[in-house]
């Protein structure tokens, strides 16, 4: 058992994300309740019959981290039906951005393409390994990666008007010096980006001193200089608009005798990130 109170910080502890669902999370608020969202739809509804729609900002996030740290299924979480890739050999290639788009008009579950046209929720794994390896293909010069993201647009009823952009997981070691460089160029183009809000993941067992993907992230988003060429200027107080969501926690548990050792644990990586989710493991297939 944790201890009352641990969870009164300014994080959450989610037990376990499995395929859009989330599960016996200790807090009980919704990541949008139905007040703000009939809100959402009032407001949006003004911005269309007013053709404002320009002026309604639409929230963006980036979501970052190491390879195979569980990116892709949080990715499901918001989409609502499977995206990763099916092959081990084919990885992510460029960004990929999801823009998930509110249509009340659309029946309940349906799900329309907006972007690529005639695409299908079902084929969206299969199809988008199929543009990953022509974008290898085609950036051989650049490592097989490319800096410009593949656009995925897509409505629902089920949807707020968001954004999700999923970049390639980093690369630690120097096996492959090639790909790493291209991938950190592009985490830093975008980490940097004021607009987006970063989303980390990272394994909750894993100290920050020992976590490459989170270390590298606050290197690429304050270095001055920056490290691979962006223009935009440091973002020292990226902390304040990065949510951290550290996997495996039934592992990190299982590392505990008492629930006093587990606490201070959970508050040692609280400390460092103040904006936290734990989750039992986010299996990336």
């Amino acid at each position: 058992m944790l201890q009352d109170g641990t969870h009164n910080r300014t994080s959450n502890y989610t037990s376990e994300i499995n395929m859009g669902f989330v599960k016996d999370k200790i807090r009980q608020d919704p990541m949008l309740d139905s007040a703000m969202f009939k809100a959402y739809e009032i407001l949006r509804k003004i911005a269309l019959d007013y053709h404002l729609e320009d002026e309604l900002a639409v929230p963006r996030t980036v979501f970052v981290g190491d390879t195979s740290s569980g990116k892709s299924m949080l990715v499901q979480m918001f989409l609502r039906f499977p995206c990763a890739f099916s092959q081990a050999n084919v990885g992510t290639r460029c960004p990929i951005q999801y823009k998930l788009r509110y249509d009340p008009n659309l029946a309940d579950g349906e799900i329309h393409f907006i972007q690529p046209r005639g695409w299908l929720a079902e084929d969206l794994g299969r199809n988008l390994q199929t543009e990953m390896a022509r974008i290898e293909n085609d950036h051989k010069s650049d490592g097989g990666f490319r800096l410009e993201p593949f656009i995925v647009e897509i409505a629902s009823k089920h949807y707020t008007d968001f954004e999700i952009l999923d970049v390639p997981g980093l690369v630690s070691g120097d096996r492959d010096p090639i790909k790493r460089a291209a991938v950190e160029r592009i985490t830093e183009h975008y980490v940097r980006d004021p607009t987006f809000m970063i989303v980390q993941l990272k394994e909750a067992q894993q100290l920050a001193d020992n976590t490459y993907g989170t270390r590298r992230i606050g290197e690429l988003c304050t270095s001055e200089p920056s490290l691979w060429g962006s223009k935009l200027p440091a973002r020292k107080d990226y902390v304040q608009h990065t949510i951290t969501i550290q996997t495996k926690f039934d592992a990190f548990m299982r590392e505990h005798d008492n629930g006093t050792a587990a606490n201070e644990d959970i508050n040692s990586r609280i400390n460092i990130f103040p904006n936290t989710y734990f989750t039992n493991m986010v299996f990336d297939v």
